[in-house]
């Protein structure tokens, strides 16, 4: 499940530049480097894509969990993500700008903790953190 062993960084991304980092999972921008899509799977916001939208704008709205607000531009979100996404893995380049970075304990040891501290058995919901139109 997790089997490169990254660490987990902690850091400081505005709206705009989540914006830019979940337009980067398309291919045909400059800097994109991912054929066909990646899709982050995300936590704590929810997006709509255009799937006929050209590469730069398919991103329609992002909204923050739970309270459903958009996501504001000029806001300062905390974000984590693994050490690789962190370095501009997958062409996902936005996230090299990410500001306050702070490291964090493997990305398997922190699935591990959170895992045991979950009421079990542990269910799944579907939420609609994705969606796409067209």
């Amino acid at each position: 499940m997790q089997p490169i062993g990254n660490s987990l960084v902690k850091m400081t991304l505005t709206g705009q530049q989540i914006y830019n980092v979940l337009e980067q999972q398309f291919p045909g921008l400059a800097n994109a480097q991912v054929t066909p899509p990646r899709f982050l799977q995300v936590s704590g916001l929810t997006n709509v894509w255009d799937n006929a939208a050209t590469a730069g704008s398919k991103i329609l709205e992002v909204r923050v969990k739970p309270t459903g607000q958009l996501l504001d531009n000029a806001t300062n979100y905390t974000v984590t993500v693994n050490s690789f996404l962190a370095a501009g893995g997958d062409g996902l380049v936005e996230f090299v700008n990410g500001t306050a970075r702070v490291g964090g304990p493997l990305d398997l040891d922190a699935l591990i903790q959170y895992l045991k501290a979950q009421p079990q058995p542990i269910g799944s919901i579907t939420d609609g953190r994705i969606s796409r139109v067209n």
